[in-house]
């Protein structure tokens, strides 16, 4: 069995793109979007294949029977793919990690949890035990942070902006943030909140995040807060409002970490509409309730890139179906939620270590997929990778609610289902957006599901045939592109026919997810 893995994450420009070739030595070819621009050889000796250097941009792998993606970023943030670890015991191997960040195109790792003391993150020694009692070692961490970065990764060490231990807190407890009551803000029982924009726990904490990047060789940080409180008072009964602090944090931050990159957590959308233009790598997001279902989670994305449209968009979804006991159900959840997010141009941090999936906001505690769950997984990630200058074009325009359903008749799509614009269950959630190059359709099958939480075990997931799709033709005669994540990779280049108003095409039966590309 042939397995392609790229040597990188993301490749740069004027970098060669190299495929690993595992299994039978097979003649390897490169795609952008329907057209094939290389083909070649692996080498003998090294069992890669190697292309010359590639425009930006997203490209198909194909060779022997199998798939993978790659792409070519000045910045590989602009299309961010976030994945995660969490084990720092001494001695464990890096060897998974990497594989599970060229396999899944993890372009940035949060090292979640690494640290000796949240407000004081470098151990006195390489062993330690952190403030919940793990043992760990820094000396795994940085060589996690070195295999990342050679697997053409960045990776991002985990910091509280504002969080202070019991050993800790006598020492800021004047700078604290405190209820009305007086009582002073905490995360559980073991973590008090400081002002973050007081000038002593700034420095402090800069210099702090200076020295870890010396010392373990960090690329920028994943900056975390925890969604409350969102107005506080300060010990002297000053007024705190952390939708003014926080952006203020990133930007001074920023300036005094040259060329760090960093991702601050918008808890539950708080607050993004302050913090999205501050100098950070990306706009993130956790996902709470009340966001509870996929049209939720359309619509923080959609919310999100109406206040910085350059900028990449990141949701922390976590997945607490895959602890429940049914894969099945739960990975089907997962093909709605990616297939949700990537239609809309933004990610999802879902995935890390060597073959794990979130499942709740404390990373350490994740659930593992089997073998078949991890080749579905892949095949949506290189989906995403592949199909990247559709998916993730700056320059997209929802036209759904304009050209589709309703009083609209320039398209028209016929399913065994109701066709919606809003993700409602039992319905194929359309959605067409109007690109550069053309107009991309998308159509996530809920058909069978009669429950639209994106964290809720799902109904199996059929099989749609029989979707025809109806363009009005304005010009010329049009093509149609036709790809799925699960069966047809590749474009297929669809046979219209045309009945003096509309040129119609009948869609090859799907499960969750398809797309239409109809180039200009």
């Amino acid at each position: 069995m042939t397995e392609l893995l790229p040597t990188r994450a993301t490749f740069a420009p004027g970098e060669p793109v190299e495929i690993e070739v595992r299994g039978a030595p097979v003649r390897v070819s490169l795609w952008r979007l329907d057209t094939c621009v290389a083909e070649t050889d692996p080498d003998p000796a090294t069992g890669r294949a190697t292309f010359p250097p590639q425009p930006e941009g997203g490209y198909g792998v194909e060779g022997g029977g199998a798939t993978s993606a790659v792409d070519v970023l000045a910045d590989p943030l602009s299309r961010a793919r976030y994945g995660f670890v969490s084990d720092y015991t001494a001695g464990r191997g890096a060897d998974g990690v990497a594989e599970n960040v060229r396999r899944l195109h993890l372009n940035a790792v949060q090292f979640y949890d690494w640290m000796y003391r949240h407000a004081d993150l470098l151990p006195p020694q390489d062993d330690f035990v952190d403030a919940l009692g793990r043992e760990l070692s820094l000396d795994s961490v940085r060589r996690l942070a070195a295999a990342v970065r050679a697997s053409g990764s960045l990776p991002l060490g985990y910091a509280a902006v504002y969080a202070a231990g019991r050993d800790e807190w006598p020492e800021w407890q004047d700078e604290g943030l405190y209820r009305a009551n007086g009582e002073p803000w905490m995360l559980g029982d073991f973590l008090w909140n400081v002002d973050p924009g007081g000038e002593r726990w700034r420095a402090h904490f800069a210099a702090d995040l200076r020295a870890s990047v010396e010392a373990v060789g960090f690329a920028g940080f994943h900056l975390d807060q925890y969604g409350a409180p969102k107005r506080a008072l300060r010990a002297s009964g000053e007024p705190v409002d952390l939708a003014e602090r926080f952006p203020a944090l990133i930007d001074h931050l920023a300036g005094e970490l040259v060329g760090a990159r960093l991702i601050f957590n918008n808890v539950n959308d708080f607050p993004t509409w302050a913090t999205a233009n501050a100098c950070q790598a990306a706009i993130y997001i956790e996902v709470w309730s009340p966001h509870d279902t996929l049209r939720d989670v359309a619509w923080l994305v959609e919310k999100a890139h109406s206040y910085a449209p350059e900028q990449s968009v990141i949701l922390a979804a976590y997945l607490s179906v895959f602890a429940k006991g049914d894969e099945r159900a739960a990975l089907d959840a997962q093909r709605l939620l990616l297939a949700t997010a990537f239609t809309r141009g933004a990610t999802v941090l879902l995935h890390g270590e060597d073959d794990s999936v979130l499942t709740e906001a404390y990373y350490v505690t994740h659930g593992r997929l089997s073998p078949p769950a991890q080749e579905r997984t892949r095949r949506y990630y290189d989906f995403a990778v592949r199909y990247g200058d559709l998916l993730f074009d700056r320059g997209a325009v929802d036209v759904t609610t304009t050209f589709v359903g309703g009083v609209n008749e320039e398209v028209k799509i016929d399913a065994p289902a109701p066709v919606s614009h809003d993700g409602r269950p039992g319905s194929v959630w359309t959605t067409m957006l109007r690109l550069g190059g053309g107009t991309l359709v998308s159509l996530v099958n809920l058909a069978d599901q009669d429950d639209d939480r994106w964290d809720a075990p799902k109904r199996p997931i059929g099989t749609l045939a029989g979707v025809r799709l109806s363009v009005e033709r304005d010009a010329g005669a049009r093509r149609f592109l036709f790809a799925d994540p699960d069966d047809q990779v590749a474009l297929l280049e669809l046979p219209a026919e045309f009945d003096g108003r509309y040129d119609t095409v009948t869609l090859p039966p799907f499960t969750a997810w398809a797309i239409v590309w109809i180039p200009a």
